[in-house]
């Protein structure tokens, strides 16, 4: 690929910074200043930040299962946001190869959740039943039924309008209006963002980094990681993953008995639901020809839906669950030649405490 030529699949904006930044060898980065220096002491340069992204709408379709199975692969859904991912992170690879890069560190993958209209209503109803209970509204007044989300706006209104009055205030929103203090992203019903970002980098004496399929490789690994993976004697050719959209049906998330013990059959279905998803994420790495993966991660993410607005507060016990596994790693390769890897000796850290969770700071 001729890295003069315009990317088949970014918008006009990014080929035009792509552009402006090659012609003014400017870069930008999201590497610290730790980071930056053992990149550049690696042997490579920063060449800017790259990124991808894709909107995907997701169909969470209940499997239709057999009474007693245990569970099931959403293969569908599995597919839908194995592509959706893959769709960023290609776009992304085509910025980096737009400037020319060897490859991509720092890879983060994330996740924009679209809001859920009927888990947003019952949010803002159990708000509103907080309030009126404080306020001494009679518990039962608060207590909806089946119908609420048709009726508890204009309730909580009425009520809302008597007290303002009772207090002297002038009408105003009420708590459960105002905006949360969380953010939220909303992207339409079903909608959900991928988004991938990391820093191109390039090799300063020319030597060819490029994975099997010449492209520019792609590494979640940090400046610090990738430092030390090289010194090492080895080179990462890919960041590859694995997921697993498994259904649970409702009978595995109740215990039967009062007594304390193992809900085995749950216990299986995520169990096979993580096989399946390191499976794939071994079959990536064996694409790559890739002798390893080094910084395997394992999360579960819920992608649960609400098909009834009285059961919004507890879906699934009522239409079961859908639960991902999603598997991730960087491939990696020894390179000829390389000197013997370095013997790590103990270091004791003089930084500032971590910042904790929740904190702005990176270590």
């Amino acid at each position: 690929m001729n890295p003069n030529a315009p990317p088949s699949d970014l918008p006009q904006h990014a080929s035009e910074r792509l552009a402006e930044m090659r012609e003014r060898k400017l870069f930008t980065s999201d590497l610290s200043v730790n980071e930056f220096l053992l990149v550049k002491q690696a042997g490579f340069d920063p060449l800017g930040l790259v990124m991808g992204s894709s909107i995907y709408q997701i169909a969470p379709n209940l499997p239709s299962i057999p009474k007693g199975q245990p569970g099931v692969e959403a293969l569908d859904m599995t597919k839908a946001l194995y592509h959706a991912r893959e769709l960023a992170m290609t776009r992304m690879e085509e910025e980096a190869d737009a400037l020319g890069a060897d490859g991509i560190i720092g890879v983060r993958l994330v996740v924009n959740l679209a809001n859920d209209p009927m888990r947003d209503a019952w949010k803002a109803y159990r708000a509103w039943q907080h309030w009126a209970r404080g306020v001494g509204v009679p518990f039962r007044a608060t207590v909806l039924g089946p119908n609420w989300a048709m009726q508890w706006q204009n309730v909580a209104w009425q009520q809302w309008a008597s007290y303002c009055q009772q207090q002297g205030w002038p009408p105003q929103p009420p708590p459960w209006a105002m905006p949360s203090s969380k953010a939220t992203y909303a992207l339409g019903p079903g909608a959900t963002e991928f988004l991938a970002i990391g820093t191109a980098v390039r090799h300063r004496e020319g030597e060819v980094f490029k994975n099997k399929h010449g492209k520019p490789f792609q590494s979640d690994l940090n400046g610090q990681d990738f430092w030390t993976l090289i010194r090492a004697g080895y080179r990462p050719v890919g960041f590859v993953m694995g997921n697993c959209v498994y259904y649970v049906p409702p009978t595995l998330l109740q215990a039967r008995d009062r007594k304390s013990c193992e809900l085995s059959a749950y216990t299986h279905a995520l169990y096979d639901a993580r096989e399946l998803a390191i499976e794939r994420l071994q079959s990536e790495a064996e694409a790559l020809d890739a002798t390893g993966i080094v910084g395997v991660t394992v999360s579960e993410q819920s992608h649960s839906w609400r098909s009834a607005p009285w059961a919004a507060g507890n879906a699934a016990l009522m239409n079961g669950e859908l639960v991902e596994l999603f598997v991730i790693g960087t491939a990696v390769v020894p390179m000829p030649g390389a000197e013997a890897a370095p013997r790590p000796e103990l270091v004791i850290t003089a930084n500032d405490a971590p910042v904790a969770a929740g904190g702005g700071g990176r270590e």
